[in-house]
């Protein structure tokens, strides 16, 4: 998807906070988007490029919809989705940070499975399979665990509450 055409349809709604390519659209986001984005970042000891996108699910289907894409209903019940086709990731529960944390490095492993050529025929297998058994949920939801663990041992004096 063009950088500059999703830039564009996230610059026309209120925007409450922005760090690279990170944006906040919810004014109910509590947290240093900054911040967050460097603890993430350094406890993965590599930074990504992909957009990230903190907002409700209705603000991200008119995001994709204005992007030319498909709404989804499902999102009513996620913590996050990797849109694939626009290249987007959503983050819509951000209340807790430790979760807020694992959701992003979940949604993550997905951006990074993408380029994988065996989880990129497994993305296509899994749409057959139940959620519980789709084999790029069960790797994200490992990797997402690891790391989890990892940013709370390193940072277990100064995790926000």
């Amino acid at each position: 998807m063009n950088k500059i055409l999703i830039q564009s349809v996230i610059h026309q709604r209120p925007e409450y906070q922005q760090s690279g390519r990170w944006f906040v659209l919810d004014e109910e986001f509590k947290w240093d988007l900054s911040t967050l984005q460097k603890d993430v970042f350094a406890c993965l000891n590599k930074a990504f490029h992909i957009p990230i996108i903190f907002c409700d699910s209705c603000e991200a289907n008119k995001i994709v919809s204005a992007l030319g894409e498909e709404e989804a209903e499902y999102l009513q019940f996620a913590s996050g989705v990797y849109w694939r086709e626009v290249g987007i990731i959503f983050i819509f529960k951000f209340d807790d940070y430790l979760p807020l944390i694992e959701t992003i490095f979940h949604e993550l492993r997905h951006y990074i499975q993408d380029h994988i050529p065996y989880y990129q025929k497994e993305f296509e297998l899994d749409k057959k399979r139940p959620y519980e058994e789709r084999t790029t949920e069960q790797d994200a939801f490992a990797f997402a665990a690891y790391y989890l663990a990892k940013f709370t041992r390193q940072n277990s004096h100064a995790i926000p509450s």
